[in-house]
This record gives C-alpha cells, sequence and structure tokens, in this order.
C-alpha cells in the first residue's frame, strides 16, 4: 500500500510506507482523486520526530481494519509539516478554530477542492472520556458526507470564508504604517522612539505579571522556550541598563531567570547539549524528547549573548557560555550532514531491541545508575550519592519512583562550585553509557531558514566571544546553504528551496521566512567577517524575496506566506496565504521579513519597503501578548534608534574585536569595511551612521565604543 511513500525522501513519510493505509503525498493529485471518487479527503499532518504521530501510527494506521475503512471511504494524505509549513499553518488553523486547540498528529478532513469540514488531533483507538475513538470519527465523518452533504459543503464554505477573514485581517494589521499620520520625513522616528517606549514598557509590565516565578519562564503547561521574546528581551535589557545604569531591571531579569531554569532542567540535555522541543509540565522537568534545530538554533545565540551580557552575574554568564559551547558542541557531533548543513531533528522515542517505541528511552537515568557512574568517574559515594540526590528528575509516565527507576535529569536550582565539578565527571561516564543505548533516529531533512538561523547565532557568537571557531563553522554552512539552496536564474538569484535530503531540493521555492532567514544569515556573516560579498549576497536574496512575495493590495502592501502554485491552500481559506505577524516557537513570517529590510536598511540598501510598513500589530498585541510579538519588537526598536549602523575606519585586531562584540549585544550591524592591516593599537576610528528615513547621517568619528553607543541612545541624541 505504501509504494507513494516509499521513495519519498521525507523520513516522516516513510515512516507510514508500511501502513495498510493507502497513503499519497500532498499535493494536486489525491485531490483529483477525491473528486473522482467523489469522496472525502483525510490529512494527517506530523513530523518525524513526535512521539504522538508514532503513536497513533501504531495504534490506528497500522491496524488493517481501520485501513481498509480510510481506503475505501477517504482518499488519505500524508503530510510533512516541516516541508510544508504553510500547509501545516493553514490547517492548523482551522484546527484550532474548530477544537480551539491544535498540536500533531493533527488530522483533518477536507472536501475534495481543500476545503475543511472536520478537524482534530490525536484520536485514540477506543474511546477515552469524551474523547471518541479513530473509527468512531471515521463512521461519523462518512455519515456526515453521505447523508448530509449539503451541511458538509455549507460548513466548509463558511470555514474557509472564516480562515480567509482571519488571514486578512491579521495581515492587515501587520502592513499600515507602524504610525499611522506620521509624515515620513517629519519626525517619524523620535515618534516612533516615544511610541515604542510604552509598548515596551506595557509589554514588560504584561510579562511581569506573567512569569511562573517558581519555574521560569511564562504561562502554564505544556511549556515551550520563548524564543523569539528571549531576544527581545536581552536586547532591551541591554539599552536599558544603558540608560539606568542598573543590571537588576525587569528586562534583563525575565531574560535571564528563563534561561537559567531552563538550563539547569530536563529541557536541556545536561550530557550532551541542546534542547527538547517543549516540556509537558510546568517545572520543564519532562520533556518531549525530540531536538529540533529550529529551537536550538535561536537559543544558541540567545545563550552565547548571555554569556557576556551585563544582566547576568559572573556565575550566570559562565552557565550560559557552558550551555552555548554545549549546544554547539551537539550541533557538530549529532547533527551536520555529509553535505555539511544541519539535520532538523532527533526523534523523541527510541526504538527498542523489541521494536517498541520508547519516548525518551534513550535519555533517562536511575538514581542507582547515577551512583554506579559516578563511583566508576572515581567519586567516593558520599559525593555519588549526594549527585543522584540533586537530579530531581522524573519519569515522563510518571507513577512511583525507587532507585531503580529511569528519571530524567534535571536540577532544580543552581549547582555549587564543587558539585559542578563532580557532575561534570560523572556527565562524562553518563555520556559514554547513554551512547551505547539505542539511539533515536535522526530525520536528514535540511530546513533552510533553520539553517540560516543557526548560520546567524554562530555569527553572533564569534562575535561576543572574538573567537574564530563558531565563525568558520558558520560560513561552512552558509556556504553549503547558498549552493544547495539558493536559486539562480537568468537575472541573478530567483529564490530560496525550503527542503534538501542528500544534497538535493526538489526545485520548489520555500516560504518568505525561509527567504528572509537566509537573508539575514548572510548580513550577519556580513557584520561578522566584514566581507562585502556577504551584503551583497544577502541583497540580492531579499531583493528576490521581495519581487515573488510581496505585493500592493487593497489596502496596501500584502506579504505572501508562499506562493501556493496548485491553490490548495488558497480554496482551503478562500484567499491568498497572507504572511501573519505572531510570533510562535519560531518568529512570524512578517517579522523575519521586518528584520532583514530593517538591517538592509540601516546597511544603506534602498529598497521599496521598509520595516516599519510591517510593524502596524506590535502596538495592538504588544501590551496584551508580548509573548507573540517579541521578535517584531526588536524591529521596532531598531528602527526606534534611527537604524543605525557602525562603520570602522581604523581598528586593529583587539579593537575590531570589541566593536563586532558590542554590536551583536546591541543588535546593530557593522558595514563591511577592509580595514588597514596595520593599524596602529588604540587607534579605533568609529562612525554611527544612523539610516531611518527622516535620519540620514554619519556622525563625526569617534575613538571607543561607548562614545559611539552614546550618540545612539536617547540621552546622547540632540
Amino acid at each position: 500500500m505504501g509504494h507513494r511513500l516509499a521513495q519519498s525522501p521525507s523520513l516522516y513519510l516513510r515512516q507510514h510506507a508500511e501502513n495498510p493505509v493507502d497513503w499519497h503525498p500532498w499535493g494536486p493529485d489525491p485531490f483529483e482523486e477525491a473528486r473522482r471518487r467523489d469522496v472525502p479527503v483525510f490529512l494527517s499532518i506530523g513530523y518525524a520526530a513526535c512521539h504522538w504521530c508514532h503513536v497513533m501510527a501504531g495504534e490506528s494506521f497500522a491496524d488493517e481494519e481501520t485501513a481498509a475503512v480510510l481506503n475505501s471511504r477517504f482518499v488519505a494524505v500524508k503530510v510533512d509539516r516541516e516541508e510544508h509549513p504553510d500547509v501545516d499553518d493553514a490547517y492548523m488553523a482551522a484546527t484550532q478554530t474548530l477544537t480551539g486547540q491544535g498540536g500533531w498528529p493533527m488530522s483533518v478532513f477536507t472536501l475534495p477542492d481543500g476545503r475543511v469540514f472536520h478537524a482534530g488531533t490525536y484520536f485514540p483507538p477506543l474511546r477515552r472520556g469524551r474523547v471518541p475513538a479513530f473509527r468512531e470519527v471515521l463512521d461519523a465523518v462518512h455519515a456526515a458526507w453521505t447523508q448530509r452533504r449539503q451541511e458538509v459543503e455549507d460548513s466548509a464554505e463558511k470555514i474557509a470564508q472564516a480562515l480567509g477573514a482571519q488571514r486578512r485581517q491579521q495581515s492587515q494589521i501587520a502592513l499600515s504604517p507602524v504610525l499611522g499620520d506620521e509624515d515620513a520625513d517629519g519626525g517619524t522616528a523620535a515618534s516612533l522612539e516615544s511610541a515604542s517606549d510604552e509598548w515596551v514598557e506595557d509589554a514588560l509590565a504584561t510579562l511581569a505579571g506573567e512569569e511562573d516565578t517558581v519555574h521560569g519562564g511564562f504561562g502554564a503547561a505544556p511549556k515551550f522556550p520563548p524564543s523569539p521574546l528571549l531576544g527581545f528581551l536581552l536586547e532591551e535589557s541591554f539599552w536599558r541598563s544603558r540608560l539606568t545604569h542598573e543590571q537588576d531591571e525587569i528586562a534583563g531579569e525575565l531574560a535571564v531567570r528563563t534561561l537559567e531554569a531552563m538550563g539547569r532542567s530536563a529541557l536541556f540535555d545536561q550530557l550532551d547539549g541542546g534542547f527538547a522541543r517543549y516540556a509537558t509540565d510546568r517545572a520543564w522537568m519532562v520533556p518531549h524528547f525530540e531536538k529540533i534545530l529550529a529551537d536550538n538554533a535561536q537559543l544558541l545565540g540567545h545563550l552565547a549573548r548571555l554569556s557576556v551580557h551585563p544582566a547576568a552575574s559572573a556565575a550566570q554568564r559562565r552557565r550560559a557560555e557552558h550551555r552555548a559551547r554545549d549546544t554547539i558542541g551537539w550541533l557538530r557531533r549529532r547533527m551536520v550532514t555529509a553535505e555539511g548543513l544541519l539535520t532538523s531533528s532527533l526523534d523523541a522515542d527510541t526504538v527498542d531491541e523489541q521494536g517498541r517505541h520508547v519516548e525518551g528511552g534513550t535519555y533517562l537515568f536511575s538514581d542507582a545508575e547515577i551512583v554506579d557512574a559516578a563511583r566508576t568517574a572515581g567519586l567516593g559515594m558520599d559525593q555519588a550519592r549526594r549527585l543522584a540526590t540533586l537530579s530531581r528528575g522524573a519519569p515522563p509516565e510518571g507513577g512511583h519512583v525507587d532507585v531503580t527507576t529511569g528519571r530524567t535529569l534535571h536540577f532544580s536550582a543552581p549547582l555549587s562550585a564543587e558539585d559542578q565539578q563532580d557532575w561534570e565527571a560523572v556527565a562524562a561516564e553518563l555520556l559514554r553509557r547513554r551512547d551505547s543505548r539505542p539511539q533515536p533516529s535522526r530525520d536528514e531533512k535540511v530546513v533552510a531558514s533553520w539553517n540560516a538561523t543557526a548560520v546567524r547565532s554562530l555569527a553572533e557568537a564569534a562575535m561576543l566571544w572574538g573567537e574564530d571557531e563558531p565563525l568558520h563553522l558558520a560560513e561552512e554552512l552558509a556556504e553549503s546553504l547558498w549552493g544547495l539552496h539558493v536559486q539562480h536564474g537568468d537575472s541573478g538569484v530567483s529564490g530560496v528551496a525550503r527542503v534538501s535530503y542528500g544534497g538535493r531540493t526538489d526545485g520548489r521555492p520555500g516560504t518568505v521566512a525561509d527567504h528572509a532567514e537566509v537573508a539575514s544569515a548572510c548580513f550577519a556573516l556580513s557584520s561578522a567577517t566584514g566581507r562585502r560579498s556577504w551584503l551583497d549576497r544577502g541583497v540580492a536574496v531579499l531583493r528576490a524575496t521581495l519581487a515573488s512575495f510581496t505585493r500592493q493590495g487593497e489596502q496596501g502592501w500584502e506579504v505572501l506566506e508562499n506562493l501556493d502554485d496548485d491553490g490548495l491552500l488558497t480554496a482551503a481559506q478562500a484567499g491568498p496565504s497572507l504572511a501573519g505577524p505572531l510570533d510562535g516557537p519560531e518568529p512570524s513570517a512578517v517579522a523575519c521579513l521586518a528584520g532583514a529590510l530593517q538591517t538592509a536598511e540601516a546597511l544603506e540598501v534602498p529598497l521599496e519597503l521598509r520595516a516599519t510598513d510591517l510593524l502596524h500589530h506590535v502596538r495592538l498585541v504588544a501590551a496584551k501578548a508580548p509573548t507573540v510579538a517579541g521578535a517584531s519588537l526588536v524591529v521596532a526598536r531598531r528602527a526606534a534608534r534611527r537604524s543605525p549602523a557602525l562603520r570602522m575606519l581604523a581598528a586593529d585586531v583587539d579593537d575590531a574585536r570589541q566593536v563586532r562584540r558590542t554590536a551583536a549585544l546591541a543588535g546593530i550591524p557593522v558595514e563591511p569595511v577592509e580595514l588597514p592591516a596595520d593599524a596602529p593599537a588604540g587607534g579605533l576610528q568609529l562612525i554611527v551612521c544612523l539610516n531611518a528615513p527622516s535620519a540620514m547621517v554619519c556622525l563625526p568619528p569617534v575613538g571607543t565604543v561607548e562614545e559611539a553607543l552614546e550618540a545612539i541612545s536617547p540621552a546622547g541624541r540632540t
């Protein structure tokens, strides 16, 4: 049955090739087949590292009777959400509209034209309380299709219209001028500065009320790393500390507490580095164990910034640097492909010797195992028992815990210097033992935007630490990404392919976020290396992005999330896939494009569309829902500082490193200028260029980074 999936490059699709379900991959063909057979389409959307996707596959899709029902009454389609984030986004919106929640696996029923009429997530094989069995759902949908067709079609039309209206509404709040009536040449930057001050104060007040003051982070379980928000908090904290000369201001406190809590928890791999996707509990004690590049690419950059940040104590900076370096080590050891790029994920489950999927099976240790490893590492019995006591993780399935129960590795408080030294000795032994166990599978998919984010974080880490090694890795990744994923036409760069496998792409253009993140990665490398070639590459990608994904609509600029060449998503939501402005685990598509545009503006690249054309939503959501506005707030604050860039006219090696380190902390690009090779020590000459439309000026040269920052800070302006 799975012949259509058996040769798919997608690991997620191949995982279902042996199912008795007659699966189709995403595309127009299965919808045409459904139209010919006059049956609905069943869409199952998930990803290779998803634990509950494996569960539903084993319970329902591997079941012969269930498969027979699916095959006779539906056309079944498998979708890898990482390959098709636009498909996932469209149908997730429908699922959330119909059920009030979302997740994976996603189970969606559509008309043959792609419009949704019923949706859910995981369905068990037998009814569990109010959650129906999957067979019950299939029977109910079939009955509705055959007996109440007009109701089904009317419902699908209403849902499509509602989704389209929601898309248009979200898009329009992002695509109006950020300040409304201000004249572009009449003090817009100053007005934006004043307005963004208010937005930030409101956002920080809301975040302070939403913070989990016991366990760190925001909100209740399940708990995801607030990655886009952390970037805003760290950058805002840097600037606020310069104005107040206080290290304990609220933005820094929120960022430090969140990153500290996550870093010592089971969410972070205490042996090998890298973060899991999310935690099922408030305390970050029980993660879902999949490790996704998208999360780690962002968190690496935040940890590197925290490692030199004035808001952190010396001990907190050391811990952040340790975790950042561990994460880089994990990327090198576990995630680099033969083509020199980074794979998308490691699975949540481990398949044991009996062929069973065991969630987190590779990662769990009992107290007895910790003690034995500590003794092997040369620690005394008292030290060994103490370490077992300090690690207070939990088993994923809960229940009774004794010294033989496998638990997560989790520390509820920072370790003392002595305990940390003991733990590092034991961690090496535990990792050696863990490496001998069955390992989670690796999805070989390469995703352009996730690799680009990793490149940017590595380039920033190199600037922050003044080191060449992370920069070499960043450039190696970027060169491979450019050579494989960036597409060229007769007039130059034409687009960016989203995914590749084994050194090959399918030629389909990626999303607007894929394009914008590749441009931003090139800009980061331009700042880190001083090479103009990276700036030119970023500009070429950004111009291609604007040509393909932006257009003038009736209400102003529109940004498309994807190109939807086959029209299926346009039908599903009664209109084009307009990019959304609100962050999820990754920055929103609108924020990604706005960020690339803002950096281009700072580097004096003339473009028709400006970052502030995409930020109207910030004033509407910053106070009410700041956790989904972090990436946009970063762009708004940089624009409020008049899009500064730093230009080094002369600098020795140490001066240049200091400039780049401060620039990375402050979120300011460094113009690519070739410096004299024989610059004398202490001969720094640094110019601040302000590049906002209402403040295009380069200030007189200064001899210190502090003087340059003072010119950018509000107190230093005239």
